[in-house]
């Protein structure tokens, strides 16, 4: 009696349409989980900032600075020329007087008038520029002050200390707190015999 062979069993065909679906959804999933209840929510890809330009925004700013120096350079130029306009527009009425003082008018009343009209004008003159914080330096009688006082030579002197002012050949000013022209004085060494003692030593 002979064995019947069993036959193997066919292989399913498969749904082209459902590998397909099949394929998809192996695809990874770039949706956010959803909540209960609410739609899938989608991760959007952020592109990476880009970084700042440091080169541009160093020649923005130098070109910035240096406006702003021209700009106030210009400025102090302005204030200077109204000072100095004003300055000039004072003296030239001191200007006016000491012409009236040299006028033919004034020299027939003598010597005396002629000196007293130039010292009005000079009276004038030192106003206007003490309105401008110009003083003089009280020179005669104090310490030598190397940062007020140029010395031009020394002299013996009963009355003035040593190291002290004893005379001055030009007056020194100072504007405000700043010396604007040194004093030209004359240094005492003390009395004359303390004098020729410390030359022997």
């Amino acid at each position: 009696m002979s064995e019947k062979k069993e036959q193997a069993p066919a292989p399913e065909e498969t749904d082209p349409t459902e590998v397909e679906i099949e394929h998809l959804d192996s695809q990874p999933d770039e949706t956010k989980p959803a909540a209960e209840g609410q739609p899938a929510e989608r991760v959007e890809k952020t592109e990476p900032e880009t970084p700042p330009d440091w080169e541009d925004r160093y020649l923005r700013l130098a070109a910035e600075f240096d406006n702003y120096r021209k700009r106030s350079a210009r400025d102090f130029a302005r204030i200077v020329k109204t000072a100095e306009g004003e300055l000039i527009l004072e003296l030239t009425e001191v200007l006016d007087n000491l012409e009236r003082a040299l006028s033919p008018e004034h020299r027939n009343g003598g010597l005396e008038e002629l000196v007293k009209g130039i010292e009005l004008t000079r009276e004038q003159f030192q106003s206007v520029l003490e309105k401008r914080g110009l003083t003089r330096m009280k020179s005669i009688g104090e310490p030598f002050d190397p940062e007020k006082h140029e010395a031009m030579m020394q002299m013996d002197s009963d009355d003035i200390p040593e190291g002290h002012v004893a005379g001055e050949i030009a007056v020194g000013y100072e504007l405000g707190d700043r010396v604007l022209r040194h004093a030209k004085v004359i240094v005492s060494r003390g009395p004359a015999k303390k004098a020729e003692e410390t030359e022997k030593e």
